[in-house]
């Protein structure tokens, strides 16, 4: 029997009670070691992408239990986390609570009251948000509004043309790479698997790339990471393809 199975849609509060419940485990694995990917692929993917030379404002959009924004903390004189998992915001405070640059709100990003003049040095970032946001038209539509002009966005998502393979479910009658899929599985890594279940957003690569092109947004740089051989060794079964790939895009212009 499968593991995963299609759910035909699910609404952003809904996917908040999945993340409140794996908060804590989540948590736990990262801080252990158990998720090689976040560590190794993912933080110095994201790290690159931001690059060394920001100390502008960060826009942690769906920054979790903050262990990724703690990665990043340094580079910037202020911090907002905006994070619709209250259990994951409060292991996030105390994930951060060295750092006095640091804002909390507890929402969904689609209704974040932030304001920002072009010009201003904002960076924000969404790590494997996008694939988890019911409404990425909303998600898209919001960022454009409160991104200013020059401000960047920096994104990761699971890679649409492999993920899909990676998971199994490409053999399935209802995938199709060309629709909007959700998804539902329990949550794992390479090194565990939880018994509780979280929603992943299929959506053809176009759909990002020509959405975001569409309110004013310049794609400056697109990565998709394989580790290398040290760190292929780290894994139980090497990769065989990009998992992942990662965003810059520029705020070009408002629409």
């Amino acid at each position: 029997m499968n593991s995963f199975e299609r759910v035909m849609n699910i609404s952003a509060r809904d996917l908040a009670v999945e993340w409140d419940a794996l908060a804590a485990e989540r948590h736990n694995q990262i801080i252990k070691g158990l998720d090689i990917t976040f560590h190794h692929v993912m933080v110095p993917m994201v790290k690159s992408l931001v690059g060394p030379d920001f100390r502008g404002v960060l826009v942690d959009v769906g920054s979790g239990t903050g262990e990724l924004t703690q990665k990043l903390a340094y580079n910037f004189k202020e911090i907002i986390c905006i994070e619709p998992s209250i259990k994951s915001m409060a292991i996030s405070k105390r994930v951060l609570k060295k750092y006095k640059n640091v804002k909390f709100h507890n929402r969904d990003f689609e209704h974040a009251a932030l304001k920002f003049e072009d010009g201003e040095d904002v960076t924000f970032i969404a790590a494997m948000v996008m694939s988890a946001t019911s409404d990425i038209e909303g998600f898209a539509y919001k960022m454009s509004k409160m991104a200013p002009v020059g401000a960047r966005f920096i994104a990761t998502i699971p890679h649409p043309c492999f993920w899909p393979r990676y998971w199994g479910y490409d053999k399935e009658d209802w995938y199709s790479y060309k629709r909007e899929l959700f998804v539902q599985a329990p949550f794992k890594t390479s090194l565990v698997e939880s018994s509780l279940k979280t929603t992943h957003v299929h959506r053809p690569l176009e759909k990002y790339l020509n959405l975001f092109s569409s309110l004013g947004f310049f794609l400056e740089v697109m990565h998709e990471p394989v580790p290398d051989p040290i760190v292929q060794s780290f894994y139980p079964k090497e990769w065989e393809f990009p998992r992942f790939i990662g965003f810059r895009w520029v705020k070009a212009f408002n629409v």
